[in-house]
């Protein structure tokens, strides 16, 4: 026996389309577990061609030319020789294993050899707040740093010690008083953490040292 046209046009009851639902939140579910690792792996293999690279490419496609070269000038006539790319001291904390060169100028050049000296803040000793970045590949161990722990500062200018007072992050870095030394790196080692909207800061006061 025939169905009326009026039975074969009927609607299917709404129930029967969540089996649909179910299939396509599944093949969601399972794309989700399986290209995330890969994107993951996808990034960090990205991070390391472009360190390969920097690492080959002619000094013509860097930023400027870093001098390692220290002058012999000590005190404020060492003054007239600092420049950007300019070496300028070493600056370290023993309990966490921190020992790194700084270099005059924040830019990449100067962070890929260990640290850049922002050109408009203060050197060392100078009376004002000295700011200091670095990729965490140089800077990472600054996570470890704590209230209290000592950072010391070698250069022309002389030697510092500075006291921990403060660490956290931020997306700007926060008002300091006068002799502050603040370092900054990126909030953790993933790839292209850089581009986070948040940076870890170190803060410490100046408790020893003044320019020679």
């Amino acid at each position: 026996m025939k169905k009326s046209k009026a039975q074969n046009n009927k609607k299917k009851p709404k129930g029967a389309v969540y089996p649909y639902l179910y299939r396509i939140a599944s093949f969601v579910l399972l794309s989700m577990l399986l290209f995330a690792p890969l994107m993951m792996i996808g990034l960090d293999e990205a991070k390391a061609t472009v360190k390969d690279a920097q690492s080959y490419l002619k000094m013509d496609y860097n930023d400027l030319k870093i001098g390692k070269d220290t002058s012999d000038k000590i005190g404020e006539d060492f003054l007239d020789d600092v420049e950007i790319g300019s070496y300028i001291g070493n600056v370290s904390c023993e309990r966490i294993g921190l020992n790194e060169e700084v270099y005059y100028g924040y830019n990449r050049v100067s962070m890929r050899n260990g640290g850049g000296l922002d050109s408009r803040s203060y050197l060392f000793g100078m009376g004002g707040v000295t700011k200091i970045a670095g990729y965490s590949s140089n800077f990472g161990s600054l996570y470890n740093i704590k209230k209290g722990d000592i950072i010391e500062v070698e250069s022309n200018l002389g030697n510092f010690k500075y006291k921990v007072y403060k660490t956290g992050l931020s997306a700007t870095v926060e008002d300091a008083d006068k002799d502050t030394l603040i370092l900054g790196t990126t909030k953790s080692n993933k790839a292209f953490s850089s581009l986070a909207d948040e940076y870890y800061y170190v803060y410490a006061s100046l408790i020893d040292g003044e320019v020679q």
